[in-house]
């Protein structure tokens, strides 16, 4: 009514302020009003409630398609890598594969585009793959038994496949269920029918089918897209070829139909069957309303005889439509019917109707009373008539107010769902719908003001009831663990990548496997290695530098000095095993042996006093200078201490090792004789002899300075020529001269250093370097 007064009153203001548009003003009139005459419409049809419900449900669907689609991405080749490069570019937050979750059809659709780009599959073709990847779905997540249950045959599963999605709505409450008709065909194939409200899905529906058809009937089917649904048909239709031996036999049925005729011979009385059906409703074939069961009866006004497109509406098979002989072929479907609100009866309507049964009820106990009192010749005082009037009356009342109470909660929902199947009774003509509230809950129980007693035992509609708040909760709880063992799959990942940083810190402590023996407990046991060259290093003037820098800037100056180190200590495959003060202690062939120990080592000393040329002092801003010293020997490996332990190196090689670099010279590197010894034959490394040193402990040892590579004559490293000018100049005579004294040439001018290493005739695997009488 507001609707209509608000469309009139705009239409004649219009009129009378724009009067010269008068055609434009009753053309806008006209089409306002047919607007709210189709909303009138869709109101009194559908309902508010449900006509939103219609709407918007139409719009999701769950995780089937998604989890199949990962599940084909994952199986191409580099499939991890793409199903990342396609979540990535879907920008959907959570997991994309939850198979309980429920995506719009937007998601979705966006979701399968992009993966179509980023594979290049046609769109239909890569549908298709995923369908054949559904099966997975299904098996892991234990409906195999189930899918199995619905027919011994192909076909027979195709009939019964709408049974499985009906009862999937309990767990799935957003599911909008696609519908199937098969028909066999004389060639014996099938013509499947396939209903959906979602376009474009078919092809998936296809590849499900075929990988279905192969898990659980083992059978290699070829299915065909003959008819797809458009402008000119509201379905698709699908053409199977299989094994004719696979679909069900006629004559069985046929047996089955003869035997029921011949066995079956009981008639059920009206009064039995309003007890069997109390729900039921039937329908003629002018599809007018002829029967109603006691149940249903009692909540709707009288409709018998009024067509059943007023009084029910059509929800489940969607495609189904109030059509005689079309009704007969959706015998044994699912089918989900609302009633009209208009034709239930109003809490006023129900009130009447319960007082005019209990008043002709009491009438009848009257009457009953009078003849029993007749026949006894007794007459009844009017005192006791009046009493029992008196009881009846307020027994009446209390059973109004206790049925009025009842219809209210009854009224709160509008209207009636009806779940069941329909039947075709061929001697009468007649479509029986078979079936109960579908309740599935304790709120709708009582919202419909239902009891058990009211769910016939043999309809199973007390089982369905239990079992589907029973799958309720089942499906919400395995969602919440779904939701769980994500959170706990990115708390592992966060686990593992923070496990990496502990154990590439511990790693870069202690050996690796030493690290892996602690992480079990254990202490490993020490090892023995026969040929390890060690490495001593120091700063020279270090005292002078902590008594007169600030610790900060003496701290700043060794992080990145022995940065340099530890990076030139991995460059070369040495190990580091500890710093102490200005110290660095560095082994090569152990804990992993080598034959090219000495090499390593050498390389190594060379880069590192190279590197601490370029880290300036703090107290006089000069380059720094540092000592090395080298040895070769055995030693012995191992952990020490349990808290915060380290890993040690023990033996005379170690002791020789620091004393080669306490009586070393600045900015040189000073090995032992046997250190040489051990450069493989063919190497390239320039030594000289310094001569014999006191050494504290071991008196006068005889001791070589590596001064570089021959690869790399430029870089030569020599005494400094200011401190020890005699002795640079003897050691490097005896580098460039071969064979006794010569002019000591430019360092720019040498370009034949290997022709000036002479290995002595007692080694084959060593080379020495020719020195000066003098300097001997």
């Amino acid at each position: 009514v507001v609707g209509v007064v608000g469309v009139v009153c705009c239409g004649c203001c219009g009129c009378i302020l724009y009067g010269w548009h008068l055609k434009l003003i009753i053309n806008y009139f006209s089409f306002l009003f047919s607007c709210f005459c189709l909303w009138c419409c869709c109101s009194f049809s559908f309902g508010v409630e449900e006509r939103l419900q219609f709407v918007f449900t139409d719009i999701i669907m769950y995780g089937l398609v998604h989890q199949a689609l990962v599940r084909w991405l994952s199986s191409l080749n580099g499939g991890d890598a793409l199903v990342e490069e396609v979540l990535a570019r879907s920008e959907i937050n959570g997991r994309v594969d939850d198979f309980f979750r429920y995506f719009s059809d937007q998601e979705t659709m966006n979701l399968l585009t992009i993966a179509s780009n980023v594979t290049g599959v046609e769109m239909t073709e890569l549908m298709y793959n995923c369908g054949l990847k559904a099966s997975l779905t299904f098996t892991e997540n234990g409906y195999t038994d189930v899918m199995i249950s619905l027919g011994k045959d192909f076909f027979t599963f195709l009939e019964n496949l709408d049974s499985l999605h009906d009862n999937f709505l309990s767990a799935f409450p957003h599911m909008k269920v696609p519908s199937v008709i098969p028909e066999r065909n004389d060639d014996d194939t099938i013509s499947l029918h396939y209903y959906s409200q979602r376009e474009g899905l078919a092809p998936f529906m296809m590849g499900t089918l075929k990988a279905v058809a192969g898990v659980i009937f083992d059978l290699d089917i070829n299915i065909q897209h003959r008819s797809k649904k458009g402008k000119n048909a509201d379905h698709d239709i699908f053409h199977i070829y299989l094994d004719a031996g696979s679909l069900p036999s006629e004559d069985e049925e046929r047996i089955e139909q003869d035997l029921g005729r011949e066995m079956g011979t009981i008639s059920l009385s009206t009064q039995l069957t309003n007890d069997i059906l109390p729900w039921h409703f039937a329908v003629d074939s002018e599809l007018n309303v002829v029967s109603m069961g006691k149940h249903l009866a009692s909540r709707m006004k009288k409709s018998l005889g009024i067509s059943c497109k007023k009084v029910f509406r059509i929800i489940v098979p969607m495609m189904a439509k109030w059509d005689f002989e079309l009704l007969k072929s959706f015998a044994n479907k699912p089918f989900l019917f609302c009633t009209d609100k208009k034709y239930m009866l109003t809490a006023e309507e129900y009130n009447e109707v319960v007082a005019e049964l209990l008043l002709r009820d009491d009438e009848n106990k009257l009457s009953h009373l009078d003849k029993v009192a007749q026949m006894e010749g007794l007459t009844i005082s009017s005192d006791i008539n009046s009493a029992t009037s008196s009881a009846m009356n307020s027994s009446m009342s209390s059973a109004r107010g206790s049925m009025s109470q009842r219809f209210h909660r009854m009224n709160d929902m509008g209207s009636l769902k009806l779940h069941g199947q329909i039947i075709h009774d061929k001697e009468n003509d007649l479509l029986i719908f078979i079936g109960n509230p579908p309740v599935k809950s304790l709120e709708e129980i009582e919202q419909h003001s239902l009891s058990l007693k009211q769910l016939p035992i043999h309809t199973h509609g007390r089982e369905v009831l239990f079992s589907a708040m029973y799958q309720t909760i089942t499906a919400t709880s395995s969602n919440k663990v779904q939701d769980q063992l994500s959170k706990l799959d990115s708390t592992m990942e966060e686990v593992n990548k923070k496990k990496e940083q502990i154990d590439g810190l511990l790693h870069s402590i202690l050996p690796q496997r030493v690290a892996q023996c602690l992480a079990n407990g254990d202490i490993p046991e020490p090892e023995s290695y026969e040929n390890v060259s060690v490495l001593f290093s120091d700063i020279a003037g270090f005292t002078n530098i902590t008594s007169e820098v600030p610790t900060s800037e003496v701290m700043d100056m060794l992080h990145g000095l022995f940065q340099k180190f530890d990076d030139l200590s991995d460059e070369f495959g040495c190990y580091k095993v500890e710093t102490i003060g200005d110290a660095y202690m560095v082994c090569a062939g152990c804990p992993d042996p080598c034959d090219d120990h000495a090499e390593r080592i050498a390389a190594l000393a060379i880069a590192m006093v190279n590197a601490a040329a370029q880290v300036i002092s703090p107290l006089d801003g000069e380059p720094l200078r540092i000592r090395v010293g080298l040895h070769s020997g055995p030693v012995m490996a191992g952990v020490v201490g349990r808290a915060r332990p380290r890993y040690c190196l023990f033996g005379d090689t170690v002791n020789v090792a620091s004393l080669m670099e306490s009586s070393s010279i600045p900015g040189c590197i000073q090995a032992t004789y046997r250190f040489t010894r051990q450069f493989l034959h063919g190497h390239d490394f320039i030594y000289a002899p310094r001569g014999f040193v006191d050494v504290a402990e071991k008196g006068r040892m005889k001791a070589f300075l590596i001064c570089g590579q021959a690869s790399q004559p430029k870089k030569l490293i020599l005494p400094s020529k200011l401190d020890y000018p005699q002795l640079h100049q003897e050691i490097f005579m005896s580098i460039m001269r071969p064979g006794g004294f010569q002019s000591s040439p430019s360092l720019d001018n040498v370009t034949h250093l290997n022709d000036l290493v002479r290995p002595p005739s007692s080694q084959g695997t060593q080379r020495s370097l020719t020195m000066s009488p003098n300097l001997v």
